[in-house]
């Protein structure tokens, strides 16, 4: 089945990856992708995370979408952070 885009689910993602990049510049990663139905799903991954816990990681990331989305924030239906040296196998 495929993920068909409207405009405004478009336009979410268009929205969160470029708030999301002003709080996390280059080098930082982040992938803003298609989630189910108008939904988003977001990764970081940042130094600004080395050092903090699950919880401050999550915290961290959910403050910047309410303040920027308010309710529209339930919209990203996955937000996961990481330090880069989370990702080392």
């Amino acid at each position: 089945m495929s993920k068909a885009r409207t405009p405004a689910a478009a336009g979410l993602q268009v929205e969160v990856e470029r708030v999301f990049r002003a709080a996390y510049p280059l080098p930082d990663f982040v992938d803003v992708s298609p989630g189910y139905r108008s939904n988003v799903h977001v990764v970081i991954v940042s130094r600004k995370f080395d050092n903090m816990t699950e919880r401050q990681k999550h915290d961290t990331v959910w403050e910047i979408a309410r303040e920027h989305f308010g309710k529209d924030a339930q919209r990203i239906s996955i937000l996961l952070a990481y330090s880069p040296d989370e990702l080392k196998g």
